[in-house]
């Protein structure tokens, strides 16, 4: 493999990695704001809640094996990016919000 190859093989493994950690840190984000709703929430806000909570066990029981290829990426990447739309939505004037998990 020559000088190039091998410089943008090193860079798909960095956005991998990177990506990785921002799909964990978009779960870790979630899963405290839903907690922090969780407690305060009407009937209508709790379903909500609900939903959204569905959608983040799936992805965050499957978004590493997506970046492996032994999951559907397709899926994975249509889910993390539904939780982007949501974090950014619901979320996005949280102090802990970061900018990457904007969709």
């Amino acid at each position: 493999m020559d000088e190039q190859g091998s410089s943008l093989k090193f860079q798909m493994i960095m956005q991998d990695e990177a990506t990785l950690d921002r799909d964990r840190a978009l779960v870790a984000f979630m899963q405290a704001r839903i907690s922090e709703r969780a407690e305060v929430a009407d009937k209508d806000e709790q379903r909500l809640l609900v939903g959204v909570h569905r959608v983040l066990q799936e992805f965050s029981a499957n978004f590493e094996r997506a970046e492996r290829g032994d999951y559907f990426p397709g899926q994975i990447d249509a889910l993390g990016w539904s939780l982007r739309c949501t974090a950014f939505a619901a979320f996005s004037e949280h102090p802990d919000f970061r900018m990457e998990f904007k969709p």
